[in-house]
């Protein structure tokens, strides 16, 4: 990992400066760059709690009628020396909507996370206070529905949820904390352009059309991922990356 992430973040966001769906989200990036550049120096963390994302397109979503307000992304990825993989890489996506339902008015939010085990036998003796293993299998790296965002929007006033004062018998999406899925480590610049890719196929492809935007998340490919799949010639990496599922 370079000692200029910082700066790699600021030619990606000058790559989404050339077009207007990805404006907002340049300027978040700029707009943090000072603490970026300064944590990253001290410490080789970075950490953002809230970078605008262009909103998903209009197609598949759920409840029918809700009309997409906002998206944004906050993380945390931290470097530490002698490894092959960032120590944490964590991104937390909320979408927030609305749906006006005639004598209703509902406030809608949608949780997606790309989490880091921080629980495994490596890690967890690193943590203040010590932490304990989780009881489902957590692969290393994994994308998983909710997160610490969702808890907290769900926490007061939440439909359904009890007690509750609408009455008779209705129909609503519920959601587990599985299946925990094995995903590639991602830095911030792979991060922000999963995202783009998964909320706006369009203008991800248009972005991977202007040769600064494409060079710098092909550079950020080379950088991470190239160690990462080295690392996997070993077994114990793999079971760790996969999870105590993974027998090989």
């Amino acid at each position: 990992m370079p000692p200029a992430l910082p700066e790699e973040l600021e030619r990606l966001a000058a790559a989404l400066q050339q077009d207007s769906a990805t404006a907002e989200t340049a300027a978040s990036i700029f707009t943090n760059s000072g603490r970026f550049r300064s944590d990253w120096a001290s410490r080789h963390q970075l950490r953002a709690d809230s970078l605008s994302l262009p909103i998903p397109r209009n197609q598949g979503l759920h409840p029918t009628g809700c009309d997409l307000q906002s998206a944004n992304l906050a993380f945390q990825f931290e470097w530490r020396e002698g490894h092959s993989v960032p120590w944490r890489a964590e991104y937390q996506v909320r979408v927030e909507g609305v749906l006006d339902a005639d004598n209703a008015l509902f406030e809608l939010q949608d949780h997606w996370r790309l989490d880091t085990d921080m629980y495994g036998p490596d890690r967890r003796q690193h943590e203040d206070p010590p932490a304990t293993a989780s009881r489902e299998p957590h692969p290393l790296f994994h994308f998983q529905r909710g997160g610490h965002a969702q808890t907290a929007f769900a926490a007061a006033e939440f439909l359904p949820g009890a007690p509750c004062t609408i009455q008779g018998v209705w129909r609503g999406l519920m959601q587990s904390p599985g299946p925990r899925i094995p995903v590639l480590p991602l830095d911030p610049i792979l991060a922000i352009d999963f995202c783009l890719s998964q909320n706006d196929g369009v203008i991800w492809r248009r972005l991977h059309n202007i040769p600064e935007y494409y060079t710098v998340v092909e550079d950020a490919q080379e950088r991470l991922w190239r160690p990462f799949f080295n690392s996997l010639q070993d077994a114990a990496f793999r079971r760790a990356w996969f999870g105590p599922s993974l027998l090989i």
